[in-house]
Order: structure tokens, then C-alpha cells, then sequence
């Protein structure tokens, strides 16, 4: 019974409310993005390209070089519209999918045995805490809720630099 309420409170988490398909994804992320990739300091890897980043949210790589599993976290915060959320800023910056394109990526991956969708946490504060708690953590906040200290911001490569 517990196993078909956490299945019922994922899905629920994942497929609502559906947000309108957006018309026009980035063909790469952005520069100049409002969001900022981060991990834990004492994690080694100091850069990801696009691509690298992409498998990772996508479930398609799911340990660091050093052997340790993926610990991946998504951002979708409190009182903010899903449109202008940090997760569907997320999904189109670096993974080229609308947020209903994300979710229904996750629903088949779920029900076909094929992967895990992210951990969710809904303050900036609370993605931080857990990076900094967890050295195979990575996630993306606010660029205005960054401060280094436990954390560090992953540099993302793009096909033209950084």
C-alpha cells in the first residue's frame, strides 16, 4: 500500500498541473541564464559540458568519474507559476524540453523501469543545504540565492566555451 501511495504522490508531482506546451526551446543554454548549477566543494569535478549535464537530468548517467552514484535535484519552488519556475527555466536552458515534454519524459522512464526522476525540494535554501550535505549532489538554484561556502558553481560548456 505504501508503494502505491508514493507512486500516486510522484505522479502527482510530476503531471500537475500540465503547463502548455512552450513554443520555442533554446538550441543551447544560455550564458546568461537567471539559474546556476551547483555542487558540493569537496566534489572534484570542476566543469560539465551541456551534453554531460543533459544524460545526468535525463537519467542516462547516473555515476561521477569517481564511481559514486548521481545524486540529482530539482528546484520547483513554492508560489511561483510553473511557466517562470526554476525547474522549467531548467528544463529548456539545458535540456531542451518544455516541462510537460520533461514529465512525460520521467512517466514513461518510471513505468518502464528505466530510471528515477530527481529528488524535489522546493526553496533554494533546501537544494543548498542538501548539496553541501551531499558531495554526489548536484542541482541548480536562483542565481541571485547563490553564495559559495559548502557549495561550488559548476562551470557548464557549451559547443562555443563557457
Amino acid at each position: 500500500m505504501r508503494i502505491i501511495r508514493a507512486l500516486a504522490l510522484l505522479l502527482a508531482v510530476i503531471i500537475a498541473p500540465m503547463a502548455p506546451e512552450q513554443s520555442a526551446l533554446a538550441e543551447e543554454p544560455q550564458p546568461n541564464s537567471a539559474l546556476v548549477v551547483i555542487v558540493n566543494i569537496a566534489n572534484p569535478v570542476k566543469q560539465l559540458s551541456a551534453g554531460e549535464l543533459e544524460k545526468i537530468y535525463l537519467g542516462k548517467r547516473g555515476f561521477w568519474e569517481w564511481g559514486k552514484p548521481i545524486k540529482m535535484i530539482d528546484l520547483i519552488e513554492e508560489n511561483i507559476n510553473e511557466d517562470k519556475s526554476a525547474r522549467a527555466i531548467f528544463s529548456v536552458e539545458y535540456l531542451d524540453k518544455s516541462l510537460p515534454s520533461l514529465k512525460s519524459y520521467w512517466i514513461r522512464a518510471i513505468f518502464s523501469g528505466r530510471g528515477q526522476p530527481p529528488l524535489v525540494f522546493g526553496k533554494s535554501g533546501d537544494v543548498l543545504n542538501y548539496v553541501s550535505d551531499n558531495v554526489e549532489a548536484i542541482g541548480y538554484i536562483r542565481k541571485k540565492d547563490f553564495t559559495p561556502g559548502k557549495i561550488k558553481r559548476m562551470e557548464i560548456i557549451t559547443e562555443h566555451g563557457p
